[in-house]
């Protein structure tokens, strides 16, 4: 399995196994919210996106360096969605915090940037949140 998989499917792994408030459904596919239900929620989908390449030079001349995005989009449901957006929002973080290295996988894991969506079917909340991860890996076997 290629590295970008095996760092995404760990942040899966990781997020499925995280404490209150946890993500209740955790995914790489594409969701609809609308067709969860209620007990689904909090739900985050995992995904990857853009990445930067480039030869390393510290090290074995078929080796490169990469800086990947990967994208979680946290969906909530109920009352006080600010307040559950940001709960999520802060478990998410955590959870990743615990092992930046996605389990040998990456040299780090750090948050970048979040972004609230106001644009969305008001019965829901969205945060997205974009980690960068650093990683290294053989060329031919990304």
């Amino acid at each position: 399995m290629s590295k970008r998989n095996d760092i995404t499917n760990n942040i899966v792994a990781v997020l499925k196994d995280t404490t209150d408030p946890k993500p209740i459904f955790v995914t790489r596919e594409i969701i609809d919210p609308n067709e969860l239900a209620r007990t689904q929620f909090p739900a985050v989908v995992v995904v990857t996106g853009d990445e930067t390449r480039s030869e390393s030079t510290m090290s074995a001349s078929n080796s490169r360096r990469s800086v990947m995005n990967i994208i979680c989009r946290c969906f909530v449901t109920g009352t006080e969605i600010d307040r559950l957006r940001n709960d999520i929002i802060e478990r998410v973080e955590e959870a990743l915090e615990v092992d930046r290295t996605r389990d040998g996988n990456a040299e780090d894991t750090r948050l970048v940037e979040v972004a609230v969506d106001e644009a969305v079917d008001k019965r829901f909340g969205l945060a997205t949140m974009t980690f960068e991860v650093e990683y290294t890996y053989t060329r031919g076997a990304a």
